[in-house]
């Protein structure tokens, strides 16, 4: 397949201008598109404090900022990005309807050679995207700050071919990210699926009131988050002795809570308008501080948490 120089990135929130953030610091000529009009200034401005979080912390040069940022440009629609993209990735609400309109799009309007990409969590695209290059069509699930965490999933679907998920996963590894390669979808992948279930058992500890938001907090980072980036979550069973498993899972001592689809704890505060981050305040509070600074302070210490474990050969 050809070498992929062009992308196209539909959607540019949350995850869609850090991934045209990565893609451009790899150089590629980047098509950034949205269907907001003040998403595309809001992005390039958090796109730049990125990359100067990222040359603070001495992972690029600043001088290079100019050029990535060069290499960005905002297009008007999806025709527009597109149309000599190599790659495409939509990063778009997770609605079935509005990534079906999209992949449409992007099918009519990408070269015959462009491979096709989601950045979906949960939601089965192959079940529902219609185009007429199904081979060319995957899903690359990318996390929360993509321009520092390295995992990108790669799922397959049932038509994907070799050769795409091949070609995605050279053009992540030489990106300096850990592809992992899923050949069946699955709803949440891998990752997402470890999260899940600490979310279910986060709500319901605060739903039930076992413990505040703090307690829960203190307690997984003081204890098995600590040794996650070097255990992982399989290795931590050989260390723990595989006998001593076996005997826990056969005392049924544990009962996972009921799956629930709603929990009080969080209705209470987005009926409240606490959403988090992005209003100053959610299951903590945090004063006057813009969702940027937050965000660049999350960074830096997830940079220098990643070159430590970079150094010791962990990631």
């Amino acid at each position: 397949m050809p070498e992929i120089r062009n992308v196209a990135v539909i959607g540019a929130g949350t995850m869609g201008h850090a991934l045209a953030q990565v893609f451009a610091a790899h150089g590629c000529a980047v098509r950034l598109t949205d269907n907001r009009a003040d998403a595309l200034p809001a992005a390039l401005a958090m796109i730049r404090a990125n990359l100067e979080t990222l040359a603070e912390a001495g992972r690029m040069p600043a001088g290079e900022i100019p050029a990535t940022l060069a290499r960005i440009r905002p297009a008007a629609d999806i025709g527009e990005a597109a149309a000599a993209a190599d790659f495409a990735i939509e990063a778009v609400v997770e609605d079935r309807a509005v990534k079906q309109a999209v992949f449409a799009a992007l099918d009519r309007h990408c070269p015959p050679h462009a491979i096709l990409a989601s950045n979906t969590s949960y939601l089965d695209i192959f079940e529902f995207v219609k185009t007429g290059r199904p081979e060319k069509v995957a899903i690359t699930h990318w996390f929360t700050p993509p321009h520092i965490i390295p995992l990108v999933e790669i799922v397959c679907g049932p038509q994907t071919s070799p050769e795409t998920a091949a070609t995605l996963e050279r053009l992540l590894a030489a990106m300096g990210k850990k592809p992992v390669v899923i050949h069946r979808f699955l709803p949440g992948f891998i990752a997402n699926r470890l999260q899940s279930a600490l979310t279910q058992e986060a709500l319901f500890l605060l739903d039930n009131g076992y413990a505040t938001a703090e307690e829960i907090d203190a307690a997984a980072r003081s204890s098995f988050a600590l040794r996650t980036p070097f255990l992982g979550v399989v290795k931590r069973f050989d260390y723990a002795g595989l006998d001593l498993t076996q005997k826990i899972l056969r005392n049924r001592q544990y009962a996972p809570p009921q799956l629930i689809d709603r929990s009080p704890a969080v209705d209470r505060l987005v009926e409240a308008g606490d959403l988090g981050v992005k209003t100053g305040r959610g299951f903590y509070d945090y004063g006057s501080r813009s969702p940027e600074d937050l965000a660049r302070e999350r960074d830096r210490k997830l940079l220098r948490l990643v070159g430590l474990l970079e150094e010791l050969g962990e990631i």
